[in-house]
């Protein structure tokens, strides 16, 4: 059973939560960084890198706009657990997108499997690993086309 200070730190996770989609589609470099601990992990395979550290971090924020133009991202479904000074969180994503290479709409969906820790700025997510369910362009549809572009490797 959880304590009111799991509770606490819960709320505290999903607006961190929020934060990072936020500073994702307003393109708040700085914020987006400061959500991430020093050694902080975006994983992004297979269509994309592992990136580890606040440099690499804030380098791939300030490159983004040159393949996504628009992102509106929906989170939802959160689940987060919390053992002390540490937390491991699952969101579903759904997001809207303006695909650069292409000049397409596309949806994106999939789910963060997010570790966070305590920090004395307070929670900051320490990794934060995608999985896709489809990211397919608007007028074709998860049916049609499930992954555009394919995996990476």
């Amino acid at each position: 059973m959880s304590t009111g200070k799991d509770r606490e730190a819960i709320h505290e996770i999903m607006n961190l939560e929020s934060d990072y989609a936020f500073a994702v589609d307003t393109r708040q470099v700085d914020l987006f960084v400061n959500l991430f601990t020093e050694d902080g992990v975006i994983d992004l395979r297979p269509y994309g890198d592992r990136i580890v550290g606040k440099e690499a971090l804030r380098k791939f924020r300030e490159e983004s706009p040159k393949k996504v133009a628009f992102s509106t991202h929906y989170l939802s479904n959160p689940h987060i657990v919390v053992n002390g000074d540490t937390a491991k969180g699952r969101f579903y994503w759904l997001a809207a997108l303006e695909w650069v290479a292409t000049g397409e709409a596309v949806w994106s969906s999939g789910y963060y499997q997010d570790k966070f820790v305590r920090t004395a700025e307070g929670w900051k997510i320490k990794e934060k690993v995608m999985t896709w369910f489809y990211r397919t362009p608007y007028d074709k549809g998860w049916v049609k086309e499930r992954i555009m572009g394919g995996r990476k490797d």
